[in-house]
């Protein structure tokens, strides 16, 4: 095996999380309030679960907002306005507080920089504007990698062993030539069902 792609998730392996999906929640919630449209996590985390059993071939961006248009009286189209502009919102920068660096985890990137590709492995439920902000808040940006798995360009999410064979057609690779390091053994663990090598690193 010639080990060329490295992929690493976010949350609990490069980041620590500081109480980032409570707070999240609850600017969320009030975001939409002020603009008088209901929002609750039941509803945000039955839609993820929704786009995460059931791919069409369509995004996960285009699934989640049509999932929030199906169970609510707003259209896709407004959902997605919505969320976009709150990820581009001050509201959202506030959040830099509550996610900080695993400054080991984030050294080995480095170092696997020179090595060959690096892959940010997150599970694809965050539009890119959100995954770039939330990579700047612990000292990396999108140069730092070739491929990022957003909500925008995927079809699928993890625990979903589709999530890392769309990965590795996207990286022209075959999962045996990546190694994947994450912090769980459900949503990261399970590539190595395909024959990708897995590093548990928390």
């Amino acid at each position: 095996m010639s080990v060329r792609i490295f992929l690493f998730d976010y949350d609990g392996t490069l980041a620590e999380d500081n109480g980032f999906a409570e707070k999240y929640f609850r600017k969320l919630v009030s975001f939409f309030r002020d603009r008088g449209v209901s929002i609750s996590p039941e509803l945000v985390l039955g839609c993820v679960e929704e786009i995460t059993r059931n791919p069409d071939g369509s995004t996960n961006l285009e699934r989640y907002m049509k999932c929030l248009g199906k169970r609510t009286s707003q259209c896709a189209e407004k959902w997605k306005e919505l969320f976009m502009e709150f990820y581009e919102s001050e509201l959202f920068d506030s959040l830099k507080d509550t996610v900080k660096p695993v400054r080991k985890i984030v050294d080995l990137l480095k170092e696997k920089e020179k090595e060959g590709k690096v892959v940010l492995a997150t599970n694809p439920v965050f539009p890119r504007i959100a995954i770039l902000k939330r990579l700047n808040w612990i000292g990396l940006s999108e140069d730092d990698f070739h491929l990022i798995t957003d909500m925008e360009s995927f079809h699928f999410c993890k625990p979903d062993p589709r999530y890392y064979l769309e990965i590795c057609e996207k990286m022209r690779v075959s999962p045996e030539d990546c190694v994947m390091y994450g912090d769980d053994e459900l949503n990261d663990g399970v590539c190595e069902k395909l024959g990708m090598k897995f590093i548990r690193v928390r």
